[in-house]
């Protein structure tokens, strides 16, 4: 399909945790509901009542409802902007191969693409919907029309633990806010060295996760990698996202 298959129209990079955002949604409202209905069914009666159980109910709603704020705001600005910044860290040349791992909706593995005029993104998942709203190749192909990149992308349907490509395949390897869902520790092990093997001598790895990063770092750093970077913690998400660099020596 080339880029022209279609209008492009605005990108979606999906929300995140959609199920703790309606969640949080859902008691922050209830929460401020019940605290002016107390307030309004008491306040003649008896208004120093009123006032607590108005207090009761927005003060933790109010705090709720802003957290859902933040979250959103971090699914539709933020995490682009951290994207950004990790991608710089690669130094693409632009001919290179790089895959994403839980690529999602594509936001690290278009971003990629954008900067591969002469290379190709490929990006790898299960497509689950439980921690990325409408997850799936579909809504992924639709982002990277959007973006006029779908000429230079590559979807596969996979598990980060049994990477289906070859040893040294890619020049970097990315991930983000993928690999702490893999939750127990030797899987996410498993996941980690399966980058190392598909990264070509000299590539590079780069991933953002909410968890676990220290891990990830002392993962890599067992198993030869060098140039360990782990960056100061961004709290986009209200939760702290961290970065780890690794390259893979020559």
């Amino acid at each position: 399909m080339s880029q022209t298959d279609s209008s492009p129209g605005r990108p979606d990079y999906g929300l995140d945790a959609p199920e703790v955002v309606r969640r949080l949604a859902v008691i922050g409202t209830v929460a401020c509901v019940l605290g002016m209905a107390g307030f309004f069914f008491f306040r003649a009666s008896h208004r120093a009542l009123a006032i607590a159980l108005l207090s009761a109910g927005m003060f933790p709603g109010i705090s709720l409802l802003t957290t859902v704020s933040v979250m959103v705001w971090g699914s539709k600005v933020g995490k682009l902007r951290l994207r950004d910044r990790l991608l710089d860290g690669l130094a693409l040349r632009g001919d290179e191969t790089v895959l994403d791992v839980g690529c999602g909706h594509g936001l690290l593995l278009i971003g990629a693409a954008k900067r591969l005029p002469r290379g190709r993104a490929v990006g790898i998942d299960l497509w689950q919907t439980e921690d990325q709203a409408g997850n799936s190749p579909d809504a992924t192909r639709a982002n990277a029309r959007a973006e006029q990149v779908i000429d230079r992308i590559e979807l596969k349907t996979g598990d980060a633990r049994r990477l289906p490509f070859e040893e040294a395949t890619f020049d970097a390897v990315v991930s983000s806010w993928a690999l702490h869902n893999i939750y127990d520790r030797e899987g996410r092990r498993q996941a980690l060295l399966e980058i190392v093997r598909v990264l070509k001598p000299g590539g590079r790895a780069a991933i953002l996760d909410i968890r676990h990063t220290a891990e990830y770092a002392e993962v890599f750093r067992q198993n030869g990698l060098g140039e360990i970077k782990r960056s100061r913690p961004n709290f986009t998400f209200f939760i702290p996202t961290l970065a780890v660099h690794a390259r893979k020596p020559t």
